[in-house]
């Protein structure tokens, strides 16, 4: 059995002692070093390893990583500054004569810093004066890993935290139960200080206790009249107030509620009133007002009406001079609404506004972590956050004071002030600032991010709930990512973790290809083939429409059909390799039976194993609709008309044993050979048609690693188009873009063709020399393996982070990234909290032991779950002794 210990951790009368031991390190790429300090100590130093100073991040020389030779696994930093300790009579002088150092501060006689050009030339010097007799100390500065006591921010004392399952999800035992934005590990760090907030929106009540502090004397501004700051903003309406307490309610106060990032600073920016909205000219001068002042925008609205929804030129100016130039050029960090119209085939890449490479683009995931039934998908998605849903939880935020707002119920406390329950918040603009407040802690924690460095490290911190959403995938680089959610659920204090050391991303470029050819897309293209025996002609190539979930875009194997009937009950054959044909309804089914709903239809089908489902109507003879609520079904499914199916039903009835069919998508493709090697960032397709339905068209995005996104799906748009329009997908991230690319086009509905007249594909990303095309970094992975074997999801030192996030985090793939080590703080007066760096799939058993001479006993094995697992222990014994071992499972 393998068994790694991880270390002891007592608790003993409120005292804490870490005793550590964890796995060794690698010794490739690096150098020796012997340094006196006073005695002589040998380190082994990373080549391939320079942090920048966040302080100073062009200061010379950066940060060195190295690891005692002498067996401890804790590593040091050395800068480019080194200590000196003389013997009395040594000449300094004499001694840095002819050397290239200068001095930087006297301490005492004897002891001195100086200044090296760089840490390499600061650990030589180092090395060679410490060989010197009088010499007593020659060592660089070095910084050592130092952590607050406690990995848990305290729980604040506003009286409904507990209430705010978006922000902590946990039964009174610890155990999550369901989606959260695990914020208290962030709070141990920042609260969010010094980092400023614009809300545009309807005007938040600056007045309501739980904003007045964090919106005092900030840069508000009325853009319906005036873009000049103003001291008192108007309140309009309701909507911003439950925002601006999502991002940043006063927290231990006392009262109410707490937001993500409590101690974050609010403006109100007024862009919607009762007579109206805010002008293009007035939007534009909103984008980049105060932008070296406001490090982040929430915009929980978009494009209203249905359609593309374009963004005007002056706007567009707007945006980029904010991008461009905010934030002393770091760029404001723009956080936006996916929107809410999933219930009409809405998408959030036909809102120019989140279908924006420059944005981050959010989604909801209602209290078990699916997709809200409001939420748009999308391939420009990058995250999503918790919000309410229809028979689910909806979020507890501030509200209009009194009976102003959402909750207009006169109660005797203070509860009138806050929109919860039935009055509660939810949608995509519940979802968005959450996703604005964790942007502030992290840009408290390191004010020198830019935009692209926020985004990146949200991608690194999400995760997925929802393990059962059918479109869950994993890109060329080992992210996984889904068209609901995008990559996730950011964990608050693993993203602020990796804010803290996040080394900023190389300047971006981009290239574009073009293709102006005209290319008919075949009508109607989405077909069931029947095959086998003496098929009639009506069954050949049946026409039909596609389910809301799972879509076929490769066909299908050539599979039997069974007919399953009505499937309203369980089905009792196994389906396995086979295709079940269902009937819609019965017709005199009542509205409130669910078990004739598509949805519960397929899922049966899926349970029996079918590949896939083929549902024909009851009525209307060859009349197509689409298949309300079937966003999720596990398996593929299309709906066909009442003729073809009735036919088929007949079909399969006399050839029960040699009745095959397939589903297959009638196409047309553009290809571009991209040559160049950008590690990619996102990827964007301009498309122009004259297709007389936009609509009827689903056009998706092949990346040379098989990645698929999908750009636009069938909806309800009659206009005609896309004419001019540009999609964007985040869901290429960290790929290689070397390599032939496929944008693909197919109609889902009859009589209306139509024509594709011009592609052309950006893909925006970083220049790297990428010889096999995996985008991995030759010299990365030569300086790392000593050849260009290893591929971007290989995991070499098993620590969970794969080489394409070791590559991004700039960490050494061959030793585990995190110490394997104990943290531990106090969770409630119950309850204590401990925690670890595991890998998905490895199991660890807890052991404890009421003193460290006693025998250490089995207390429960866990599963891992990358990249942190935490366990909970009674906190009521007056002291415990807790070992975690790594073990086989």
């Amino acid at each position: 059995m393998n068994r790694r210990l991880l270390l002891f951790c007592i608790l003993a009368f409120g005292g804490l002692l870490f005793i550590t031991h964890a796995q060794g390190q690698s010794v490739a790429g690096t150098r020796r070093y012997e340094l006196r300090e006073p005695r002589f100590n040998a380190y082994v130093v990373e080549t391939n390893f320079v942090r920048i100073s966040l302080a100073s991040p062009n200061a010379a020389g950066g940060w060195l990583r190295a690891w005692p030779e002498d067996g401890s696994t804790n590593h040091v930093e050395f800068g480019s500054r080194l200590t000196l300790q003389l013997k009395p009579g040594v000449s300094l002088e004499q001694l840095m004569a002819r050397r290239p150092l200068k001095l930087a501060r006297t301490i005492n006689p004897g002891l001195f810093i100086v200044q090296a050009p760089d840490a390499w030339t600061a650990l030589e010097q180092a090395q060679q004066l410490a060989a010197f007799e009088g010499v007593m100390v020659s060592v660089p500065v070095s910084r050592r890993p130092l952590r607050q006591h406690g990995a848990v921010g305290a729980k604040p004392n506003d009286p409904h935290f507990d209430s705010q399952w978006h922000l902590q999800n946990r039964d009174t035992a610890g155990n999550q139960l369901g989606v959260e934005m695990n914020v208290r590990p962030a709070w141990t760090h920042t609260r969010g200080d010094g980092v400023i907030i614009a809300v545009v929106d309807d005007g938040f009540e600056a007045s309501h206790p739980e904003l007045i502090l964090r919106s005092g004397g900030m840069p508000h501004g009325d853009f319906t009249s005036s873009t000049a700051p103003i001291s008192n903003p108007p309140v309009n309406g309701d909507h911003a107030t439950a925002v601006a307490g999502l991002a940043a309610a006063e927290g231990n106060n006392n009262r109410g509620v707490v937001g993500v990032a409590p101690g974050a600073n609010l403006a109100s920016w007024v862009i919607f009133k009762t007579n109206g909205v805010a002008t293009t000219e007035q939007l534009m001068d909103m984008f980049h007002f105060s932008s070296n002042v406001v490090a982040v925008q929430n915009h929980s609205w978009g494009s209203g009406g249905a359609g593309l929804g374009a963004v005007s030129a002056l706007e567009q100016a707007g945006i980029s001079n904010a991008i461009a130039f905010g934030r002393g050029g770091r760029g404001v960090v723009m956080v936006r609404a996916a929107g809410n119209f999933r219930d009409v085939n809405g998408d959030a890449n036909e809102d120019a506004y989140p279908n924006d490479p420059r944005v981050i683009a959010v989604a909801a995931a209602r209290f078990d972590g699916r997709a809200a039934t409001y939420s748009n998908p999308g391939a420009c998605l990058l995250v999503a956050a918790p919000s309410g849903d229809t028979g689910f939880d909806t979020l507890f935020t501030t509200d209009r004071q009194g009976t102003l707002g959402y909750n207009r119920v006169n109660f005797a406390d203070d509860s009138a002030d806050y929109a919860f329950n039935s009055f509660g918040f939810t949608g995509t603009s519940g979802a968005t600032p959450q996703i604005s407040g964790l942007c502030a802690l992290m840009l408290s924690v390191n004010p020198n991010l830019g935009y692209r460095d926020v985004q990146q490290i949200l991608v690194h911190a999400a995760r997925h709930f929802d393990l059962a959403d059918p479109d869950i995938r994993t890109n060329g680089a080992g992210f996984r990512f889904s068209h609901n959610v995008g990559f996730g659920i950011p964990d608050a204090g693993q993203a602020v973790r990796l804010a803290q050391n996040w080394i900023n991303r190389p300047a971006l470029t981009s290239v574009t290809y073009s293709m102006a050819n005209t290319q008919s897309v075949p009508d109607d293209g989405l077909r069931v083939v029947v095959s086998g025996g003496d098929v009639p002609a009506e069954l050949l190539s049946i026409p039909s429409s596609p389910s809301l979930g799972l879509h076929v875009d490769i066909a299908t194997a050539t599979v039997p059909v069974v007919d399953v009937g009505y499937a309203t009950n369980a089905i009792g054959i196994d389906l396995t390799g086979k295709a079940a044909l269902i009937r819609r309804g019965p017709t005199n089914a009542a509205p409130e039976d669910t078990s004739t709903f598509f949805v519960n239809k397929i899922a049966r089908a899926a349970e029996a194993n079918a590949a896939f489902a083929i549902v024909y109507n009851h009525s209307g003879t060859n009349s197509r609709i689409t298949m309300a609520d079937t966003d999720f079904v596990p398996i593929p499914a299309v709906f066909i008309g009442q003729a073809q199916g009735e036919l088929l039903t007949n079909y399969v009835a006399t050839n029960p044993v040699t009745t095959l069919a397939r589903i297959e998508l009638q196409k047309a493709a553009y290809t571009f050979n991209v040559t160049e090697t950008l590690l990619c960032e996102h990827a964007t397709v301009r498309v122009q048609s004259s297709h007389p339905t936009r609509g009827d068209l689903r056009i998706t995005l092949v990346s040379p690693q098989g990645t698929r996104s999908v750009l636009q799906r069938f909806n309800f748009d009659t206009a005609p188009g896309p004419v001019d329009w540009t999609y964007q997908s985040t869901q290429h991230f960290y790929e290689s873009s070397a390599g032939t690319w496929t944008v693909e086009f197919s109609d889902e509905a009859d009589e209306q063709g139509g024509d594709i007249l011009a592609v052309d594909l950006t893909i925006y990303g970083v220049a790297i020399a990428d010889t096999d095309h995996d985008g991995l970094d030759d010299t990365w992975e030569q300086t790392n393996f000593g050849n260009l074997a290893q591929g971007p999801k290989d995991d070499p030192d098993g620590d969970g982070y794969q080489n394409a996030r070791e590559q991004i985090l700039q960490t050494n793939p061959n030793t585990p990234n995190s110490e394997f080590r104990i943290d531990i703080g106090a969770w409630s007066p119950q309850l204590t909290r401990l925690s670890w760096p595991a890998v998905n799939g490895r199991n660890y058993e807890v052991l404890a032991a009421p003193t460290p001479l006693d025998t250490f006993t089995s207390v429960t094995n866990i599963t891992g779950r990358f990249p942190e697992l935490e366990w909970f222990s009674s906190g009521s014994a007056p002291g415990q002794f807790f070992r975690v071992r790594s073990v086989s499972p």
